[in-house]
């Protein structure tokens, strides 16, 4: 009887009840950490609004502060897609119940645009969906 009430419950129940291992939410933060960084290196917009939620708070490396609206419209003067490349390295991600804070180094490649720093992304996990409700970025000086 037990068996077949469990069986029932598992058949019935919709796949989001069924929570992920902390490897694979690790995963997919990782995942989106590699979409943000590509939309970031490519100006996608598009990707930008997915990501970015309405509440967002981004801190530049000048201390400058911006919301979403301000932050995507900012991108056009941004050297981030006119750099060679953009990468991401020493990343750790740590989750405090619905809320994910990853930290890492970040690097551009290129004539004029050659830049490193360090950053903190901040993702919440709000109606099912991750996105980026922090970001802090910090200049790495040489």
């Amino acid at each position: 009887m037990k068996r077949a009430v469990i069986t029932l419950l598992l058949c019935c129940s919709p796949t989001g009840v069924i929570a992920q291992s902390p490897a694979q939410t690790r995963n997919e933060i990782l995942r989106l950490e590699d979409r943000w960084r590509e939309a970031q290196h490519q100006n996608d917009k598009i990707a930008f609004d997915q990501l970015l939620s309405a509440d967002l708070t981004f801190i530049g490396t000048s201390g400058s502060f911006r919301n979403k609206t301000e932050f995507i419209a900012s991108r056009k003067d941004s050297w981030i897609p006119r750099s060679e490349t953009y990468t991401y390295s020493e990343m750790t991600v740590r989750f405090y119940g619905s809320a994910a804070i990853v930290t890492g180094r970040e690097a551009t490649t290129g004539t004029g645009v050659a830049f490193q720093g360090r950053f903190t992304h901040v993702w919440a996990k709000r109606q099912g969906k991750w996105q980026l409700v922090a970001i802090q970025r910090t200049d790495i000086t040489p």
